[in-house]
């Protein structure tokens, strides 16, 4: 725990920097925006652990419409040490997001206040957080691995790929 929390810490101090003087934060996003910019539909962001607060940073930034954001093991909601630190304060549900499914599994000690809804605002079209708890067996259940294994999560996951697919397909007939 000690391990995934200090990075979590070593990113939101935000002093840290790259080899050529970039702060680490802004490199990890630009990384991921890059990504985003590439032309795929549908966009679907999964991001784990530090890697949603990574997520939600960007997509603040971003312009690039997300179908679904899907966040596991989420440390978002932790006050004092990540919500509070976050760029955009109060957090708000960034516009471009069209829906947003947070899985927290109550043995998930990084996410140890899983209920997003209570600590980030709707974006302008109404969307809000939704929190699902989902049981994993295990000692440690914070990988994506054991997350990603329950059909729970990748269920809407694939269904968002599926749907975005035939959409755009239709959109090149």
């Amino acid at each position: 725990m000690i391990r995934e929390l200090s990075q979590v810490g070593r990113y939101l101090a935000r002093r840290e920097k790259t080899e050529d003087g970039t702060p680490l934060d802004v490199a990890i996003r630009a990384r991921l925006q890059c990504a985003l910019s590439s032309d795929s539909s549908p966009v679907v962001v999964v991001a784990h652990s530090l890697g949603s607060i990574v997520a939600f940073e960007t997509l603040l930034e971003s312009n690039c419409p997300v179908e679904l954001l899907v966040t596991l093991g989420s440390p978002l909601a932790i006050r004092g040490v990540v919500v509070d630190r976050l760029l955009q304060q109060p957090p708000t549900v960034p516009n471009n997001v069209a829906r947003w499914l947070n899985y927290w599994d109550r043995d998930d000690i990084v996410a140890a206040r899983p209920i997003l809804e209570n600590s980030f605002r709707r974006n302008v079209s109404g969307v809000a957080p939704v929190s699902q708890r989902i049981d994993s067996d295990g000692i440690w259940v914070h990988t994506a691995i054991k997350y990603l294994s329950s059909a729970q999560v990748a269920g809407p996951i694939v269904e968002a790929l599926l749907t975005g697919r035939s959409t755009s397909e239709d959109d090149h007939r």
